[in-house]
């Protein structure tokens, strides 16, 4: 049993805290029945180790207070064991459900850079086209083409990874030279920039380079599946490509 000096000490918690959670009825202390000090035992320690972690999420100590109750309300005694383990699951839980949520933020801000990068200009229209998709489930249908093993390898899948925002680089350079005839040499230095950046995307797997390319061709309505490659884009890259490859036929062994 420790005392709510003692507690404050090995914790980091304040005694103003200890108190004021005791009176929200966050932490119920047994008392000492000779001078009535205030004594906390393990399931104690466990209620201040859960109502830290969930203030660490950013939860509101009445919406802990509610969580805590739920957990109060077992109609089976467990043991200390049993108890902590199901407490850290339902944590955990929770941690992955912020997780999740965090996750769509940093899908929109990379989004966000990404298309600023590859157009060189801001567009509110496609930051709220960005917002509207977080509420959307990501990746369905890219789940429904390719198998796992091949949507670890697909670009632009990791936004940590640098080679994302090489192809940024590449896509604003189409963009300013799309207009250029394929046999120009603006337009065959910049096949040779995509070809090398394909075998090092999608490291030297031609059949799944291909089945990439067919995936984010624009549909019927033409709209983009993947921002900035639209119909008029693609064939401008399947121009300078085809003729590049005809020219140094060589360089596809």
């Amino acid at each position: 049993m420790y005392t709510v000096g003692q507690l404050s000490k090995h914790t980091g918690v304040s005694i103003r805290t200890l108190h004021y959670y005791e009176k929200l009825g966050l932490l119920r202390p047994a008392r000492n029945e000779n001078n009535q000090y205030r004594l906390y035992g393990e399931k104690d320690i466990l209620r201040l180790q859960q109502i830290t972690i969930l203030k660490k999420m950013h939860f509101k100590l009445n919406e802990i207070g509610e969580f805590l109750d739920q957990d109060a309300t077992r109609s089976e005694p467990e043991s200390n064991l049993t108890l902590w383990n199901n407490t850290l699951e339902q944590q955990l839980a929770v941690v992955k459900e912020q997780q999740e949520r965090l996750s769509k933020v940093e899908h929109l801000l990379f989004s966000t850079i990404y298309a600023i990068r590859a157009s060189g200009k801001i567009s509110l229209d496609e930051m709220l086209g960005f917002i509207r998709e977080l509420d959307q489930p990501q990746g369905k249908f890219r789940q429904d083409v390719f198998t796992p093993e091949e949507m670890e390898s697909l670009p632009l899948n990791n936004q940590n990874d640098s080679i994302s925002m090489e192809w940024a680089d590449i896509l604003k350079d189409v963009h300013t030279c799309k207009m250029e005839p394929p046999d120009s040499e603006a337009s065959r230095l910049l096949a040779i920039r995509i070809s090398d950046y394909a075998e090092r995307a999608f490291q030297g797997n031609a059949e799944l380079a291909e089945k990439y390319w067919d995936y984010i061709t624009p549909g019927d309505d033409r709209s983009a599946r993947v921002y900035g490659m639209t119909t008029e884009t693609m064939r401008y890259i399947e121009m300078i490509l085809d003729r590049w490859t005809v020219q140094n036929p060589d360089d596809q062994q």
